[in-house]
C-alpha cells in the first residue's frame, strides 16, 4: 500500500502558452502546503505527510521542505459528528527517516467509517507568510472486496490446451457510487536471479537491472468507469506487469473521488500542445497534494517457470 500511496514533490510550474516552458525566475511561485495522506476504515489515522513546496531553483542544501511545527496545527473532522480531532506530529528517532515523519492520531476514540466524510484542515506560516489548506474526503461506502481469482499460481505465459494465453483475474464486489477500482502488484522475491530475462523487460545486464529494480518490482494500475451500483466487476493482472518468477501481493483499492483525479492526473501535467498544467488536488487554500480514502484487500498470485 505504501508504494501505491507514495508521497510525491510538487513544483510550481509556469504555463507558457504552445511551449513546454519552466518558470525559473518562479513569477508563479507561491508558498503552498504539500499534503499526502490517506484515511482507511477501521485504521488508525497515521501516515499524514505535511510538507511544503519550494522554488524550482531553491538551493536545498541548506534547506528544509519540512514546516515549523511550531507554528503548525493539523486538525482532522467528521463531518457526521462536528467533532475535531487533532494530529500529532511523530518525529523519527533518527534524521535520516524523514519519510517516517508525519501526523497522526494518538488516541482510540477516533473511528474511520465507510461512507463517512472527513475534512483535514492545516494551518502553518511559510516564509513569513500564514498559509492554510483544507480537503474533504468521501470514504467509499463498504462492500467492496475480493470474491476469489481463477489462479493462484501460473507458469509464466502459461496457456491453455486450445493455446489461449492464461491471465490472473480476480472477481470484485464493487462498492456503490464507487467507479474507480486502483491496484498495485508487488513481487516478494525481487533479485537478478529472479528476473525474467528476455521477458517484458526485456534482456538487462547485473548493473541496468538495478537501475530499473524499483520499476520492475511495483506496478500500479487501475479499472474506471464501473458501474455505480454494487455488483461484480474484473480485474486482471497482464504478463507486461510481471518481471518476476515471484509470488506477487496484489492490493485492489476503491477509491474516493479525491484519490482517482490525483492518480489520473499527477503524471499527465503536460497537454499535446505544450502547455503545463496542475494535477487534480481538491484542496481548498493553500494546498496542493492529495488527501483521499481508499478501502483495500489483499490477495497473492505466483509465476512459476516455464520450461
Amino acid at each position: 500500500m505504501k508504494k501505491l500511496l507514495t508521497p510525491v514533490v510538487f513544483f510550481t510550474l509556469f504555463i507558457a502558452c504552445g511551449k513546454g516552458i519552466v518558470d525559473v525566475e518562479n513569477i508563479s511561485y507561491k508558498p503552498k502546503v504539500v499534503i499526502d495522506g490517506y484515511l482507511v476504515p477501521g485504521k488508525p489515522v497515521s501516515g499524514i505527510h505535511i510538507r511544503r513546496n519550494f522554488k524550482i531553483d531553491q538551493d536545498l542544501t541548506n534547506y528544509s521542505i519540512f514546516l515549523n511545527s511550531a507554528e503548525t496545527t493539523v486538525n482532522l473532522t467528521d463531518e457526521k459528528t462536528g467533532r475535531n480531532y487533532p494530529l500529532q506530529l511523530r518525529i523519527p528517532p533518527f534524521k535520516t527517516d524523514w519519510k517516517d515523519l508525519y501526523y497522526y492520531y494518538p488516541g482510540t476514540d477516533l473511528e474511520i467509517i465507510a461512507g463517512n466524510r472527513y475534512t483535514l484542515d492545516v494551518k502553518s506560516r511559510i516564509d513569513g507568510r500564514d498559509v492554510h489548506a483544507s480537503s474533504t474526503t468521501q470514504v467509499p461506502r463498504p462492500g467492496f472486496h475480493i470474491i476469489s481469482q481463477n489462479y493462484d499460481s501460473l507458469k509464466y505465459r502459461q496457456k491453455d490446451a486450445a493455446g489461449a494465453l492464461q491471465l490472473f483475474e480476480f472477481k470484485i464486489q464493487r462498492s456503490p457510487d464507487v467507479t474507480f477500482y486502483a491496484y498495485s502488484i508487488r513481487a516478494l522475491t525481487n533479485d537478478y536471479a529472479h528476473y525474467i530475462s528476455g521477458g517484458p523487460g526485456g534482456q538487462k545486464t547485473q548493473a541496468d537491472f538495478n537501475d530499473q529494480r524499483d520499476r520492475l518490482s511495483y506496478q500500479t494500475r487501475w479499472i474506471q468507469n464501473t458501474p455505480e451500483t454494487a455488483g461484480q466487476s474484473t480485474v486482471r493482472a497482464l504478463w507486461f506487469d510481471l518481471h518476476f518468477y515471484s509470488t506477487y501481493q496484489v492490493i485492489i483499492y476503491a477509491a474516493d473521488k479525491n484519490y482517482r483525479e490525483f492518480l489520473q492526473t499527477f503524471s499527465r501535467v503536460q497537454e499535446i500542445d505544450g502547455n503545463f498544467h496542475e494535477a487534480k488536488f481538491n484542496m481548498e487554500g493553500d494546498g496542493i497534494g492529495v488527501f483521499g480514502s481508499v478501502i483495500p484487500d489483499t490477495t497473492y498470485i505466483t509465476v512459476l517457470p516455464n520450461p
